[in-house]
């Protein structure tokens, strides 16, 4: 059920003594787990700042409830609901913009990039034959499929399989297996790191929000060397060759893991509110 946040009507007065002005944040549940949902629900009340809950009916863009609300919108979805604020001329809606995609990540860092050594194609037709095992991802951060490790059998089953046809022309990278031993994902909001987590150590899942020091300094970095957006996601790993960037991701999807939700909310409603 679509949930208005008590925060609309008990918490106005603190919200604008904290931010100085009024954002409003519209909530796309269905894309978040539950208890990262909660999180983000419990951080926007305790900051009094005002939220709705919608869904999206699966093959349309009808949002329920179809909310309007006035002055700035901040949507926490994925691509549907980027296009409905941009629609609706939200701002500042959805930050995703054309420059999620892995060939301008390339372009712009190189080897900075876990994944530099690529084969591109469409899912048919990439080529993946002088490979044992790969990692796979879509080029663009549409969702379309998670990136992971596949071999031969698995990528060819995917191109037999009727219900994955409509991913045959998803553009896709292909890269060989790199050994990782941590990973992390960054909460960058205008242009600073302001929260992180840990979320898999040695190839298993693991959480934390200790972060270390020299991995927020590579990620200032990067972010000196060029972003995606002014507030983005970035997923950053330890090597054998040291730090890489894994990818970037819009911050209006991301899922959370163990950062610190409500300075990530009040980021952004500091900077963008």
């Amino acid at each position: 059920m679509p949930y208005v946040g008590a925060a609309a009507t008990l918490g106005g007065r603190g919200h604008q003594r904290l931010f100085g002005t009024v954002m409003h944040w519209v909530i796309q549940q269905s894309i978040f787990k539950p208890g990262n949902y909660q999180l983000l629900v419990n951080a926007l009340d305790t900051l009094g700042i005002s939220h709705t809950s919608v869904a999206i009916a699966n093959g349309t863009f009808d949002m329920l409830p179809d909310v309007n609300p006035e002055g700035k919108v901040y949507v926490c979805g994925a691509i549907k609901l980027a296009r409905i604020a941009r629609d609706k001329g939200w701002v500042p809606g959805s930050l995703l913009n054309e420059n999620f995609k892995f060939d301008i990540w390339l372009a712009q860092l190189g080897s900075e990039l876990l994944n530099h050594d690529i084969e591109t194609g469409t899912l048919a037709d990439v080529r993946t034959g002088h490979l044992a095992k790969f990692f796979i991802r879509p080029c663009e951060d549409n969702k379309a499929f998670d990136g992971m490790v596949m071999d031969s059998e698995m990528i060819a089953d995917w191109r037999r399989d009727p219900a994955k046809a409509q991913l045959q022309k998803i553009d896709v990278i292909v890269s060989p297996v790199k050994a990782i031993y941590r990973e992390y994902r960054l909460f960058i909001v205008n242009r600073k790191v302001v929260a992180g987590s840990v979320y898999r150590i040695g190839g298993r899942v693991e959480i934390s929000p200790d972060v270390e020091d020299d991995v927020l300094d590579y990620a200032r970095g990067v972010i000196d060397t060029w972003t995606p957006a002014q507030s983005f996601v970035m997923d950053v790993c330890l090597t054998q060759e040291g730090l890489k960037v894994i990818e970037f991701n819009n911050i209006n999807s991301s899922g959370f893991y163990a950062i610190n939700v409500p300075k990530y909310v009040e980021a952004i409603q500091t900077h963008h509110g």
